[in-house]
């Protein structure tokens, strides 16, 4: 896991190695164990225009041989990659066979070879894993990008000027001379009201996502982007009992979980005590044998810990169960930072708990296994109970599309009575019509185009705040195949997630299996009480909304007081909070 930064003058001008060395300390903490840069020439004479740097952490090799960039021995290509492959090494005797010879233990050298050997598409075909990519071709004179098939790891990438930049982090722009943040309004409705920005748009001005199973292509003419990959769908149905359904999952997502054990650090377990963790630390327990640990977090407040299911699931897995206690101090304390990692608002506010358990694990582990991913692959949510009931006729598409939609248009006006929420529903639509199977199949693939990216960003960046790899064994490609040959009864129906359940019912009992699906809320009422909350709100948040405009600081101060005693309107009223808060951190106001 690591961090990528750097930029191409499609006009040749030459590349400031000082901008690529202040845009890499940006994303330092993200790769903590080395760093490195280059100065390139896209057009092939004397100037270097472009540059690429890398800061990595340890993971594979940790000798120098895993030094980024990396080189092929004839100079002419180079890569930066951000991730882990998990199959990449069953490549390396048919590259070696092919005259490849390898100097280091990484899957990036073997990367490296494959897009050498296979050129770009017939690598990005071979590879299952998390990744953000760069590979600048000195042959051919381009420079390309990719990410991977679901957007477990992030990647941006902006124009200004004659300039292409691109980053693991948005944050790394602002070292550009040439890049200034700016709010894009034209998505400040969809922020509030869905709680982050879908597809390819992000927050500020001109800043986009590589969008997942998409690679981005620059030459000297330009940029191009292209959909290399795309979630199964019109998938012809598996005709499999309920027991043997179980039994493949059992099977392909146990794989899964043994090949993402693959490390030369110490992995551990995220364990929320949700079924979809306890599984995935029940079957890394079971690979890697005594001495796994589970990380966990806790509240002293019984309504909101999980501390029950916690200690059931790390006994059944035999775990060393750590748990962190989640304060109101850990709350506020830690609120700006986190939104300057996040690069974009904090909208959900359990983030901060991610955060809080990246920072104690990394004293003990680098790498996390975490359950992230089941519900949107295996229909983990009630909205996909009800999009699979008849009528699915007529308004179909946008009942299901607003069915994620946090707060109605009613609340969103009094908070921004300027509000249009059309064009973002419409442009959610448009990603909905990606789908080509029946209409729960495609719930599930917006879903996961949607909702999973924005969960996924939430993962990678808490986490790499502190230099800790997170891991998704749900989104293995094999596991995702094969849910999407599942029929819809084998996925919802008098409950949610109805094999991952029933393959949970093999070591859980039904008390932990079927009890209602937590959220890992927060006791947020009390902390938007307290002392250091009411003094960051009257201070800077209520001044820095009231002259920014973008929502009405009454509105916001009326939400704030009812949210007291009202847990219902937590949420609520902290959605124009974060986006306050993030803009705070990366945006000047304009007067």
């Amino acid at each position: 896991m690591c961090g990528i930064a750097g930029f191409v003058n499609l006009d040749g001008a030459p590349a400031d190695a000082s901008v690529v060395a202040a845009m890499m300390r940006t994303i330092r903490h993200r790769g903590p164990d080395d760093r490195g840069q280059l100065l390139l020439s896209l057009r092939g004479n004397d100037i270097t225009d472009s540059a690429l740097g890398f800061h990595r952490l340890n993971i594979l090799d940790l000798s120098e041989q895993g030094h980024q960039p990396m080189v092929n021995p004839s100079g002419t290509i180079v890569i930066a990659f951000n991730g882990e492959i998990y199959n990449a090494f069953d490549y390396k005797p048919e590259l070696e066979a092919a005259g490849f010879q390898f100097r280091s233990r990484t899957d990036t050298e073997v990367l490296l070879y494959l897009y050498e050997h296979y050129g770009l598409a017939g690598m990005l075909e071979r590879l299952n894993g998390m990744f953000a990519l760069v590979i600048a071709d000195l042959r051919s004179h381009e420079v390309h990008l990719a990410r991977d098939h679901f957007g477990i790891k992030p990647l941006y990438w902006t124009q200004v000027g004659s300039s292409v930049l691109f980053a693991s982090e948005a944050k790394a722009f602002l070292q550009h001379p040439a890049f200034t943040a700016e709010i894009d309004e034209a998505h400040v409705d969809e922020q509030l009201a869905f709680r982050y920005v879908a597809g390819d748009a992000s927050l500020l001005k001109g800043v986009r996502q590589l969008r997942p199973g998409h690679r981005l292509t620059i030459t000297p003419d330009g940029v191009t982007t292209t959909r290399y990959w795309s979630i199964p769908d019109g998938v012809e149905k598996a005709r499999l009992s309920r027991e043997d359904a179980v039994e493949q999952l059992d099977q392909v997502l146990r794989r899964s979980v043994a090949a993402q054990l693959l490390s030369d650090v110490k992995v551990g377990c995220q364990l929320s005590g949700g079924i979809d963790s306890s599984l995935v630390t029940v079957f890394a327990r079971a690979q890697l044998g005594a001495g796994m640990e589970a990380f966990s977090v806790v509240f002293e407040d019984a309504k909101f810990s999980e501390d029950r299911w916690i200690g059931e699931a790390a006994a059944a897995a035999a775990a060393e169960s750590h748990r962190f206690l989640f304060t109101e101090a850990a709350f506020t304390g830690r609120l700006q930072r986190a939104s300057w990692h996040l690069d974009q608002p904090i909208s959900h506010p359990n983030s901060l708990g991610l955060w809080l358990l990246a920072e104690h694990a990394r004293t003990r582990v680098t790498v996390l296994l975490s359950g992230e991913g089941a519900d949107e692959v295996f229909g983990g949510y009630t909205r996909f109970v009800s999009a699979h009931l008849p009528p699915q006729a007529g308004g179909a598409v946008e009942t299901f599309i607003r069915s994620t939609q946090f707060q109605p248009a009613s609340k969103l006006a009094k908070l921004r009575p300027s509000a249009n929420l059309a064009p973002a529903v419409a442009r959610r639509a448009a990603l909905f019509h990606e789908g080509r199977g029946d209409h729960l199949s495609n719930c599930l693939k917006y879903e996961m185009q949607t909702y999973l990216v924005d969960l996924l960003i939430r993962q990678d960046k808490m986490t790499m705040a502190h230099g800790v790899e997170n891991r998704v064994p749900f989104l293995d490609r094999r596991v995702v195949d094969f849910a999407r040959t599942l029929p819809a009864g084998h996925l919802v129906g008098d409950t949610t997630k109805v094999v991952v359940k029933e393959l949970a019912r093999r070591t859980f009992d039904d008390a932990f299996v079927f009890r209602p699906k937590g959220a890992f809320n927060l006791p947020l009422s009390q902390y938007f009480r307290s002392a250091a909350f009411t003094e960051l709100m009257e201070d800077r948040l209520l001044p820095g909304i009231r002259q920014r405009g973008l929502v009405g600081e009454p509105a916001v101060r009326e939400l704030w007081r009812r949210s007291l005693s009202a847990p219902a309107l937590t949420e609520v009223f902290w959605i124009p909070v974060a986006l306050e808060l993030w803009a705070q951190s990366l945006v000047k106001v304009v007067d």
